[in-house]
């Protein structure tokens, strides 16, 4: 058992759903800034992934696949041209290939493990005394402006249909808080950790890279459905703040699936033919889908006590387990910034160097 001990905000926001468990009422309303409060100088840098992301909306289908194919914004084939060929499965071979340079900076004694990390597209830890973290996540909570941050209370098939019951916040930390969070964890992780994290994340990173959120999730929303957040890796993770059972809304991982390039592209590829643009690009899995990816790839289900760290990477089939529990899920998720393929290989690139070149 983890000796976290109890997060006072994590018994403040149970008591709330236990005075009305049908639809929770948790602080969202906020002080609102005008539009010049709001501006600062960072924001100006901000202009030019502004320009890029507006271009690549404006652009027609086709030339969306044949310009941004190795872009982290183009998830899926854009046009059935492209969804009819190879083309999904050839970015995402090129990615896993360029990823697995990440292991090149990995030192000899803790190879084996980190891939298996890779292989796997999952990593585990516990983390104790963590006592620092109450004041911290009491703070994010009652200080910040939460948002739904992609559950959303219906399923992403089309029909739009609320799930009754449903609620997720996500409290995002700011870059203060950051900083504070992985002061923190970082007493209390591995030194092999950030070989595993990179391995997940398809480039050389470290702890002092993630950024984190507080989730409150009641019931089931959108990620309840497995799928794939994008067609290239990418790193996340859950810090459990509750004792995480069967019926609590485990995190769960189709292990080794983000390997399947052929699979997924092929899933990718059925969804843009059939016009199931309703997920955004990141493929969901349902019916015999479903039943046919769970025969291939294990379905690993990640219980465990308060404490319990997973990162996993999320290019591969994950969702939101079931949720028959009377109190809402709390966690920290988290994670580093997406990188394109490109990217990925200079970072890579230049690790390998400085590895080769520190003695020993």
């Amino acid at each position: 058992m983890s000796s976290l001990g109890d997060i006072s905000v994590v018994k403040k926001i149970e008591s709330l759903f236990a005075e009305n468990e049908d639809f929770p009422s948790i602080k969202e309303s906020k002080h609102k800034r005008n539009f010049i409060e709001k501006i600062k100088i960072k924001h100006l840098f901000w202009i030019p992934r502004f320009l890029f992301v507006r271009t690549y909306r404006a652009l027609p289908k086709i030339l969306k696949d044949i310009f941004f194919s190795l872009s982290i914004i183009h998830k899926s084939p854009a046009s059935k041209i492209f969804a009819s060929t190879r083309y999904d499965e050839l970015r995402t071979l090129l990615d896993i290939k360029v990823s697995a340079l990440s292991m090149k900076a990995v030192p000899t004694r803790c190879l084996d493990d980190v891939k298996t990390t890779f292989n796997s597209g999952f990593y585990t830890t516990n983390l104790f005394n963590l006592s620092e973290l109450d004041k911290l996540v009491d703070d994010v909570f009652n200080n910040t402006n939460p948002s739904h941050a992609g559950a959303r209370p219906y399923f992403k098939d089309g029909n739009n249909e609320k799930i009754e019951g449903s609620y997720s916040a996500y409290y995002k930390f700011s870059k203060k808080h950051n900083q504070q969070m992985n002061s923190i964890l970082h007493k209390g992780l591995n030194e092999d950790f950030n070989y595993h994290l990179s391995a997940l994340a398809g480039y050389k990173c470290t702890s002092n890279d993630i950024s984190y959120s507080l989730s409150v999730v009641y019931g089931a929303n959108s990620n309840d459905e497995m799928h794939q957040d994008t067609y290239a890796s990418v790193a996340k993770g859950f810090l459990y703040l509750q004792d995480v059972g069967s019926d609590d809304a485990p995190f769960e991982y189709l292990e080794g699936s983000y390997l399947n390039a052929k699979y997924r592209s092929k899933e990718t590829n059925k969804a843009v033919l059939e016009n199931d643009f309703h997920s955004g690009g990141s493929t969901r899995l349902r019916g015999q889908s479903l039943q046919d990816a769970i025969k291939h790839h294990m379905l690993k289900s990640f219980t465990g006590s308060k404490g319990l760290l997973i990162l996993a990477n999320t290019s591969g089939y994950h969702r939101k387990g079931i949720h028959n529990s009377s109190r809402p899920r709390i966690l920290l998720a988290c994670g580093v910034k997406r990188k394109g393929v490109i990217s990925k290989l200079l970072i890579n690139f230049f690790a390998m160097i400085k590895h080769k070149a520190t003695p020993g």
